[in-house]
C-alpha cells in the first residue's frame, strides 16, 4: 500500500531525472550554469538540515564546509592532484575540522551556538586571506583552466541526488530518530541513553561531506575562488534561509525553498542588481510573520505532498 501512495512521487522523480540528463542538449549554458548554482544551492540546503533541522542546532558556519572543500580542492589541484583526490581529501578536512570543533560548539545552545557558528567563518576567512603563500590572500586562487561546466553539471547532479537520498533514509533511521529526540528534548534524550554528545558530533561531520564535496565541484567548474565568494555572508545565510522556507527536519522543504529562493535571486539579479542581498531578510520577517512552519506546512501544500507520496514529511516530527 505504502508503494502505491509513492507512485506518484516515483514517476515525478523519474521525470525530473529524464529532464536533467537531458538538459545539456535541450538548453544554452546560461541555463546550464543556473542549474548548477541550483544543484550547489540544493546540496548546501539539505546538508545544512542534518544540524539545523533534524538536531534543532541554527548552524551559522555551515558554509565553513564549503569553504574548506573550494580551498582544498583548489590547492591540491594547482600542485598536479587528480580531481578525485582532491575532492576526497577535501572531505577528510572538512570533516575532521568538523570533529575537532563540536564539541566546545555543541557545549552552546540557542542563539550562542548559532554566534558561535557564524563567528567560526570570520575565523577561517581570516586564517586564509593572511595564508598568502598557500591560497592566494585576499586575491583569490585560481584553478587550471578548462571547459568543465558539463562534468560539473553532472557531478554536482550525482551529489544532490545522494544527499536528497540520505536526507530521506537518515529521517527514517534510528540515528535520525536520536537527533529528532535531542532537538525535541536533549536532557530527556540523555536520561534514556541517547548519547547526545556524540551523535551530536556525528550529525555535524555527515553534514560537512556534501558541503565540503559541493564546494570542491564549485572550484573545479569555476576556476577562481576568494575568501569573500566561499565564506562571505551571503553564502553563509543562502542554505538557512532556503531551509527554513521550505520546512527544516523534512527533505522536501530545502528543496523547495532553495529552488524558490534561486530562480526569484535570479529573476531580481537580472531585473534589479544588488536587491537581491536583501531577500534573505524579506523572507525571514515574513516567516516569522506568515509561514513559522515553512512552506511544506501550509495548508495548500499539504494536499500536493500528499499527492506525490510525501505526506509522512509532515507527520514525522511535526516541530520546525
Amino acid at each position: 500500500m505504502n508503494r502505491i501512495r509513492k507512485k506518484p512521487f516515483y514517476v515525478l522523480m523519474m521525470l525530473i531525472l529524464g529532464t536533467l540528463a537531458a538538459l545539456p542538449w535541450l538548453a544554452v549554458s546560461y541555463t546550464l550554469t543556473l542549474f548548477f548554482f541550483l544543484s550547489v544551492y540544493l546540496t548546501l540546503a539539505l546538508s545544512y538540515d542534518i544540524v539545523g533541522g533534524y538536531l534543532g542546532y541554527i548552524n551559522l558556519g555551515h558554509s565553513t564546509s564549503f569553504g574548506l572543500g573550494a580551498y582544498t580542492t583548489a590547492i591540491l589541484l594547482n600542485q598536479g592532484y587528480s580531481l578525485g583526490v582532491a575532492l576526497g581529501l577535501a572531505i577528510l578536512l572538512a570533516a575532521v575540522f568538523a570533529t575537532l570543533v563540536s564539541y566546545p560548539l555543541f557545549r552552546l545552545r540557542g542563539a550562542y551556538f548559532a554566534l558561535a557558528t557564524f563567528g567560526l567563518i570570520s575565523l577561517i576567512e581570516v586564517v586564509v586571506t593572511n595564508l598568502r603563500e598557500l591560497t592566494g590572500g585576499s586575491g583569490g586562487i585560481s584553478t587550471p583552466p578548462g571547459n568543465n561546466l558539463l562534468p560539473a553539471y553532472y557531478l554536482a547532479i550525482v551529489i544532490v541526488l545522494g544527499t536528497m537520498v540520505f536526507s530521506y533514509y537518515l529521517a527514517r533511521s534510528q540515528f535520525g530518530l536520536a537527533l529528532f529526540s535531542i532537538r525535541e528534548d536533549e536532557e530527556v534524550s540523555r536520561s534514556l541513553g541517547v548519547p547526545t554528545s556524540l551523535y551530536k558530533c556525528l550529525a555535524l561531520v555527515i553534514s560537512s561531506v556534501p558541503a565540503s564535496l559541493i564546494g570542491g565541484v564549485y572550484v573545479w567548474n569555476m576556476t577562481y575562488i576568494s575568501p569573500h565568494s566561499v565564506f562571505g555572508l551571503e553564502i553563509a545565510l543562502s542554505p538557512i534561509v532556503m531551509a527554513m522556507l521550505g520546512g527544516t527536519g523534512t527533505m522536501v522543504g530545502p528543496v523547495f525553498g532553495a529552488i524558490f529562493i534561486t530562480l526569484v535571486q535570479e529573476f531580481l539579479w537580472t531585473k534589479v542588481p544588488y536587491f537581491h542581498l536583501t531577500m534573505y531578510g524579506t523572507v525571514l520577517v515574513l516567516l516569522g510573520l506568515f509561514m513559522p512552519g515553512g512552506l511544506v506546512r501550509t495548508r495548500w501544500m499539504q494536499p500536493l505532498l500528499q499527492r506525490l507520496g510525501l505526506g509522512e514529511e509532515l507527520t514525522y516530527f511535526k516541530k520546525s
